[in-house]
């Protein structure tokens, strides 16, 4: 009786996955158009979950779109990182200021 659960158990189990991953790469194609959106992704590293055993055929297919679909978001993901970093570098560039000096900053040019 355990055997004949335990396809469905996994079945089921890598649903659930693929409908977070599907959530997941909802998130980042938000967050790839609505630039605002990038300091709300998680940062932790993911980990893919343990014990899911090999992925039933018929759902390969919707993991294979998945995958597609994250490998599609990932130029420009990485194109908003860099945007992000050359801010920042801007940002570090400023003088701080340490209450000894008065800085002007020239809006008109």
């Amino acid at each position: 009786m355990a055997d004949s659960q335990a396809p469905h158990r996994g079945h089921e189990s890598w649903e659930l996955f693929l409908g977070d991953l599907a959530a997941h790469v909802a998130a980042l194609r938000s967050a790839a158009a609505e630039e605002s959106l990038l300091l709300e992704l998680p940062v932790a590293p993911w980990h893919p979950p343990e014990g899911l055993g090999e992925i039933p055929q018929e759902l390969a297919p919707r993991a294979a779109d998945l995958l597609s679909q994250m490998q599609g978001l990932a130029p420009l993901l990485e194109q908003r990182r860099e945007a992000t970093m050359k801010q920042l570098r801007a940002v570090d560039s400023v003088p701080r200021d340490t209450g000894q000096t008065s800085i002007y900053l020239d809006s008109i040019g």
